[in-house]
């Protein structure tokens, strides 16, 4: 299988493994994904953040962290969505490493990870994780100027307009 994934997903993987540069952290939500997440939401939950990375032996990565939740989708693992409660939350990690950044968090005894996310995403990411959850000092932080912001904030505004849930009143 991790032959038919480099296959599939070669440029990016080359591109993350030789440059140590994500090719698709900062990007816009896929159609796919809105698809994949809107099924987990509950009609007034309100999208905070995500970040998009990989995971160890699962291929690409999604977190969505909304109010209520922290969504983890694993793509290679069947779609599959993790869906914890920010109060099972208990422990959140940000570093710096080869591949981009990595968070973890610690959730009912359990870590989760996703690697080779955007500097941008992860570090803003991690500030609203960190509402919810006891978080670790980023590790080698990025500096971020205005436009970092904005683009940031530019993709969570898509993102939460995209998974919006329709109103009673508009069916």
């Amino acid at each position: 299988m991790a032959w038919l994934d480099f296959l599939k997903n070669g440029d990016e993987l080359t591109e993350l493994l030789i440059e140590g540069h994500n090719p698709y952290g900062a990007s816009l939500l896929k159609p796919t994904d809105v698809d994949q997440m809107k099924k987990h939401l509950q009609p007034a939950e309100q999208v905070r953040a995500y970040v998009l990375g990989r995971v160890a032996m699962a291929g690409r990565g999604l977190w969505l962290l909304t109010d209520q939740h922290l969504l983890i989708s694993e793509q290679e693992n069947g779609g599959q969505v993790h869906a914890l409660h920010v109060g099972q939350l208990s422990h959140g990690a940000c570093l710096k490493g080869k591949y981009g950044y990595t968070l973890r968090v610690t959730a009912a005894g359990k870590q989760f990870s996703v690697y080779g996310a955007s500097a941008q995403m992860a570090a803003i990411f991690y500030q609203q994780l960190g509402q919810w959850v006891d978080c670790a000092a980023i590790e080698k932080p990025p500096t971020l100027d205005a436009d970092d912001v904005a683009q940031v904030q530019h993709h969570f505004s898509h993102a939460a307009s995209q998974l919006a849930q329709p109103s009673l009143a508009a069916a």
